[in-house]
């Protein structure tokens, strides 16, 4: 870990941009990564199966090696469980130590996954359209299927539906039992899916279509905000007060909840990852190269 000023954050872009609270490199190129809304703690991945526990001052608290490919994470908000998609179609459950506690192979490659803020369930889609949800003890609770392969799940914190997105041509919301609540097409191409707390708003990365506004409760469309690039990934905190995306031009920017820009900066390589924390007061930003950040704001 180290501290200090990135010459970025200062010398390029607009507004009322972050500061850098801490920058931490792991072993390999990053995979994903994940913050825990309650602790604050961060979970990391890289290509080479390493699986990583930082705190909020970006300290390593735990640290495991795995022999297989990590695609993709989940972790809970409570910082007590989380799960790992393994060489594309094998699930792991694992606890805050870093151990995992169970491994699942399924038939088909899994697109999505995502725990629920208690860690007692874990949701994930496969590239045939097939979705499950498992208990923590490893028990099928339930199967949907849907028209499009789902490449974005998210469980809501105050209640135990998922919103849903695929790549290309659908949107919605489930019950925990597999039951859609809404389900609407999409006609853009999604790189990214974020969602308040309460689910009242969900944000699509639509890439030449900018950021795309939904009410999660309804899926009716509260419109689009325009942005200056190619929107690729999107992040909110639990209210909807302030936005953080990315473009594939390597901009990072911030709007209000009404799309006004607030701030930009030009980053000095590809992003991964961009996670808002709760209170939209910090902003975790991982690199492709394993280089993760936080960046802070003042309001």
């Amino acid at each position: 870990m180290t501290d200090g000023a990135a010459d970025w954050l200062v010398t390029t872009g607009r507004g009322d941009r972050p500061t850098l609270r801490w920058t931490f490199s792991i072993d390999a190129p990053l995979a994903d990564l994940r913050l825990s809304r309650e602790t604050g703690e961060i979970v990391a991945a890289d290509i080479a199966g390493g699986l990583y526990l930082l705190d909020r001052r970006g300290q390593v608290r735990a640290l495991t090696r795995t022999r297989r490919s990590i695609q993709r994470l989940a972790w809970a908000d409570t910082g007590i469980a989380g799960a790992a998609v393994l060489d594309e179609n094998l699930i792991g459950w694992f606890d805050r130590r870093l151990q995992f506690q169970w491994t699942r192979d399924f038939p088909d490659q899994i697109l999505a996954v995502d725990v629920d803020p208690y860690g007692t369930h874990v949701a994930f889609g496969q590239a045939d359209g097939v979705n499950l949800v498992y208990s923590q003890d490893n028990k099928k609770v339930s199967r949907f299927e849907t028209v499009r392969p789902l490449r974005h799940l998210k469980f809501l914190a105050n209640n135990t539906d998922l919103l849903v997105a695929s790549e290309y041509g659908l949107t919605g919301r489930y019950k925990l039992a597999g039951l859609p609540v809404w389900t609407s097409k999409l006609w853009s191409i999604v790189g990214d899916m974020t969602a308040t707390g309460d689910g009242r708003a969900m944000f699509l990365a639509g890439f030449a279509q900018g950021i795309q506004a939904f009410d999660g409760q309804s899926g009716n469309p509260r419109g689009t905000f325009i942005c200056d690039g190619t929107v690729g990934l999107v992040t909110c905190g639990y209210a909807k007060r302030h936005i953080v995306a990315s473009t594939l031009e390597r901009t990072l920017f911030g709007v209000d909840d009404e799309g006004n820009p607030q701030w930009s900066v030009e980053v000095p390589e590809e992003i991964q990852k961009i996670i808002l924390s709760p209170l939209a007061d910090f902003l975790i930003c991982g690199f492709t190269s394993g280089r993760i950040m936080r960046l802070d704001f003042v309001f």
